[in-house]
Parts: structure tokens; C-alpha cells; sequence
């Protein structure tokens, strides 16, 4: 049986309604999410079963953050119940020329309190053929990278496939330090989702120009990262916003060719979360050994479908992100 094991941070969103700015009495909606967290539920969702590995606060807060994981059927059974932090975010939601804004609470978390000699190994990888993480866990702190490193090495020992969405996020790494800290963990990984931020050599130490660069220079980062570290596959997403003010999502992958997905537009709800959405369309087309264009497209028309949603994960079937396919181009919410 197929079961994923997903090491991340799990987080709380608190996002003001209707594009308000936080402040003083100002009403706010609570989400439960972390990427990882996001891409098990989104699984769960799609029939694939999913174990995460995390630390939770023995409180309150932690115990209902368990609950929400145990409501989407996700195995907590290695979860850590240890450390006094949830993590937490604050989103401001832009709006025309207002860009959103996220301010990040997440120091000390529970997480960060596992150590690598707490690590059952045997318990960890029980029944476990995939494990996935993302750039957001190696940029938490040192002891985090420390834990996941354990992990990456045993994992690679039992033959596990392994993951890893690079997810940079400037406000907790920077790009040089993650430059060279993505890059080596991304040595581990079979299947890559991004193109950046790590080196395709020791002088590449800035950003990849993804919104000027042509196809073929893309293709052809892409070609070279996948050489590099040897990776089964690597992925690279394109969002736009036509002049309908639409959200226009495309992706391609390398693998032994060059595959481009089709173009999906909708009118957005909720962008949060559309990524994590993409990574687990891929990850479920994958394990049902799909090919590369199939999986591309269900990744793109996964992602499509969370910008139409509230929330930071979606449980939605195989059978309702396929028929973005099989109807229209143009899905409208």
C-alpha cells in the first residue's frame, strides 16, 4: 500500500476579512494548514494515505490542531506532543494595486524542539514508500535541518522516493543561505518541485529570472538541475493574471523530455494554498505512475481549483479536479 510520510511545521493563518488590515478589533478568519499539513489533507483527499511526522504543543491549541489532522484521517501516531508554540501567520490580503502581506510567529515552535536521538525510525517509515518535504521546514532553524537530515539519510537507506518542494519563503531565509542550504538537501530528492533557489553551480547565487526568461532558457535550467542532482524529475510552475484579471496557471516538468501542461484560468477566491495544491496533484499522478503530461496537467488543474476555495487545503476527489479537464478552460467561481 502507498503511504506518504510529509515533515513540516503545521500553522495556524489568521487572515483578516474582507481585505482588511490587521489591527485593533478588526474581525479575522482562523485557518489550520503549514504545507506539509496541506499537502497530507489534500491527499487524503484524493485516496492516498498520508502520515506526518511534526511537533505539537500539549495544550489546547495543539490538541485541536490534532483534531483537524485526525478529522482528514492523517496518521499522528509519530506526532510529538512537546515544546509550548503552535506556529502563526498573519495575512493581509491585497487588493488591485495592494499587494498581501504575511507576517510570521513562529519561533520556538514545537517542532523545533525535536531532537535527532527522540527519532524511532522503525516506527517513522512503518509501511512508508514516499517521503516529502518542503524549503519552508529546512529554513525554520538549525536544529529542524539537523532532524531532517536523519530523516533524508534513512530514508534514502530503505529506498524510499523522496520530495521536495522548494517553497522559498525571504522572510525566514535568505536567498544566499538558502541557495546553499536548499541545495543540499535537494541532493537527496528524486522528484524536485522549483527551479530556484538552488545552484546549478557555485557561482549561481541569484535568483533564476523566471517572469522574463524565455522557454528555452527555463527548459534549459531545468534540463541542468535535473543532471545535477539526478533527479527523476523537476517541475516549474507560471502564474500570470490576464486582463480579465484572471489567474492563469501553467507548469512543465523535465524528466527524460521536456513537457509543458495545458493553460487553466479562473477567477480567484483564495490563492493560499494553490501551490501546495499543485505539489499534491503531482505527488498523486506519480504514485499512480502516470505519465509526465498527465501528471502535469492534473497538478495545474489541482492548483486552479484551490484558487476557488476557502482555506488553506481542499478535499476534493480525483473526479472533480479531472473534469477542470474535461469541460473548460475557463472555470469561473
Amino acid at each position: 500500500m502507498t503511504k506518504l510520510l510529509l515533515f513540516g511545521e503545521p500553522l495556524i493563518r489568521i487572515t483578516p476579512v474582507d481585505v482588511s488590515s490587521l489591527g485593533d478589533q478588526v474581525v479575522s478568519t482562523t485557518y489550520f494548514g503549514g504545507s506539509e499539513v496541506n499537502i497530507a489533507c489534500n491527499l487524503q483527499a484524493l485516496g492516498i494515505c498520508t502520515k506526518l511526522f511534526t511537533g505539537l504543543p500539549d495544550n489546547e491549541i495543539g490538541n485541536r490542531f490534532l483534531t483537524f489532522l485526525k478529522q482528514h484521517d492523517i496518521d499522528t501516531s509519530t506526532i510529538f506532543r512537546l515544546g509550548d508554540r503552535l506556529g502563526v501567520y498573519y495575512l493581509e490580503n491585497g487588493f488591485g494595486c495592494r499587494q498581501s502581506e504575511v507576517f510570521y510567529d513562529r519561533k520556538h515552535t514545537s517542532i523545533s524542539q525535536i531532537r535527532p536521538e527522540m527519532l524511532d525510525m522503525n516506527s517513522l517509515f512503518k509501511g512508508i514508500s514516499h517521503f516529502h518535504f518542503s524549503g519552508i521546514t529546512v529554513a525554520i532553524d538549525e536544529q529542524v535541518r539537523e532532524v531532517l537530515l536523519c530523516l533524508l539519510k534513512e530514508a534514502k537507506q530503505r529506498n524510499i522516493t523522496i520530495s521536495m518542494d522548494l517553497n522559498l519563503r525571504t522572510k525566514m531565509i535568505s536567498v544566499l543561505e538558502a541557495k546553499y542550504e536548499f541545495s543540499k538537501f535537494a541532493r537527496y530528492a528524486d522528484y524536485c518541485f522549483g527551479i530556484d533557489p538552488i545552484m546549478a553551480d557555485e557561482t549561481d547565487l541569484d535568483m533564476f529570472p523566471r517572469e522574463t526568461a524565455s522557454l528555452a532558457e527555463i527548459e534549459n535550467r531545468m534540463r541542468h538541475l535535473k543532471e545535477i542532482y539526478s533527479f527523476k524529475a523537476i517541475f516549474h510552475t507560471f502564474r500570470s493574471t490576464d486582463a480579465q484579471d484572471k489567474n492563469v496557471y501553467q507548469a512543465y516538468a523535465f524528466s527524460d523530455t521536456f513537457e509543458q501542461s495545458v493553460q487553466l484560468k479562473t477567477a480567484v477566491y483564495q490563492r493560499v494554498g494553490s501551490g501546495d495544491a499543485f505539489v499534491s496533484g503531482a505527488l498523486y499522478q506519480l504514485l499512480m505512475q502516470a505519465s509526465l503530461k498527465d501528471t502535469l496537467d492534473f497538478a495545474v488543474a489541482s492548483a486552479t481549483m484551490k484558487c476557488t476555495l476557502a482555506g488553506d487545503s481542499m478535499s476534493k476527489s480525483t473526479t472533480a479536479i479531472e473534469k477542470l479537464l474535461t469541460t473548460t478552460k475557463d472555470i469561473i467561481r
